[in-house]
């Protein structure tokens, strides 16, 4: 089960198509209703520290990230090795991988998704525009600091070269967020749900859903924006599952056969609540809820997932 722009003037509010429903389940729920625009202030708030990092040399922050917490870290800025420049995930050429080095910003620790065969050496950043030089990324907090090394194409031969330059990053709690640019209510149903915001394509945006719906046969099987079939207790949850389906809150994948979706929401949340960062587009953003084919018949025709659209520092 699966699947912005900025408007700075006359920002108000506008509903699609209401439909009363009952709050049933984990999640209260008054109307469906289209998206809903912000009028409060959208800045995001000062980040927690900042670091520098160079080529070949670890930095650390001082900030222990809170076991289970989730945190953004903005990467501004390139450095200059002897193969040109080299940002958070591109050399100055544009290439992520270059020869065997997978060359940019890595952390540590790290989170990857098993399923999709993602690249075993580091995550990757998200940024809409190269040209500036700045990308984000979502982590969880594991209990101590976040480490960061800049790889760049000469690592392998520290003396040999002489490299130049930094990179900055900043860390951002998540739990602390401004006023959303835009708030949607995702049924579990096969319904598309856009927003009303057309997205910037030199902007990242920060997509946060919340919440958990009744998906299963039985009233027993639960589902969030990326987990299903979990009991309340959280056992038994479900990423890809029957007809190898991405279960969940799919963002601009309006294709029931394409899994695993491009965008995923991240490692199991007893909270039900994950980020995704998603580079804009030009256009809005369409999210939908995936179930296996023929599987919606036993969801809930009420329950609905909280989708918040945040601009980015």
């Amino acid at each position: 089960m699966k699947i912005q722009s900025y408007r700075s003037a006359s920002v108000g509010s506008r509903m699609c198509g209401s439909l009363l429903i009952a709050a049933l389940g984990s999640i209260a729920v008054t109307v469906f209703s289209g998206p809903s625009q912000a009028a409060q202030d959208t800045r995001f708030p000062s980040p927690l520290e900042s670091v520098r990092v160079v080529p070949h040399e670890e930095s650390t922050f001082k900030s222990r990230l809170d076991q289970g917490e989730l945190y953004l870290l903005k990467a501004s800025g390139a450095a200059v090795t002897s193969g040109g420049g080299v940002d958070a995930e591109y050399d100055g050429r544009g290439a992520d991988i270059v020869g065997s080095v997978d060359v940019g910003l890595e952390i540590q620790p790290k989170t990857l998704r098993k399923t999709t065969g993602a690249h075993p050496t580091r995550m990757k950043w998200t940024g809409s525009d190269r040209a500036n030089h700045t990308y984000y990324m979502v982590v969880t907090g594991g209990g101590g600091p976040l480490t960061l090394k800049l790889v760049t194409p000469s690592s392998r031969s520290k003396t040999a070269f002489s490299d130049s330059g930094a990179i900055a990053v900043s860390l951002y709690r998540l739990s602390t967020l401004p006023a959303p640019l835009e708030t949607l209510q995702i049924p579990v149903l096969q319904k598309i749900v856009p927003t009303i915001l057309t997205t910037r394509k030199s902007s990242v945006y920060l997509l946060q859903a919340i919440g958990q719906a009744r998906v299963g046969g039985g009233g027993l099987g639960q589902g969030d924006a990326e987990y299903m079939d979990y009991r309340t207790d959280g056992v038994g949850q479900v990423d890809v599952g029957d007809g190898n389906t991405d279960y969940g809150i799919g963002v601009d994948e309006a294709d029931l056969s394409k899994t695993p979706h491009a965008l995923w929401w991240g490692p199991w949340r007893q909270d039900h609540t994950y980020d995704l960062l998603f580079a804009g587009t030009g256009k809005p953003i369409q999210f939908m809820f995936y179930d296996v084919d023929g599987g919606y018949g036993d969801n809930s025709p009420t329950e609905a997932l909280t989708v918040k659209v945040y601009a980015l520092p």
